[in-house]
């Protein structure tokens, strides 16, 4: 699996949304967010960045989120 960088306000919104909102909420919202705010550079394509962008919420804590701030 590619990975790429993400902001960590990014990925800090999404974990909270998971946490508000749900699993499912938040997926159908990184999937309007890489669509609509994502733009691909060489040989990348839209799947990828979703997929990678799940995978860092699903494994990154807040915590590791917030250090990633400072």
């Amino acid at each position: 699996m590619k990975t790429f960088y993400w902001n960590p306000e990014t990925l800090d919104f999404f974990q909270l949304l998971k946490e508000s909102e749900g699993n499912e909420k938040m997926k159908e919202s990184v999937e309007m967010f890489v669509y609509n705010e994502c733009d691909l550079e060489d040989n990348e394509n839209y799947e990828d960045l979703i997929k990678d962008l799940l995978y860092q919420i699903e494994n990154t804590t807040l915590e590791e989120i917030e250090n990633l701030k400072k």
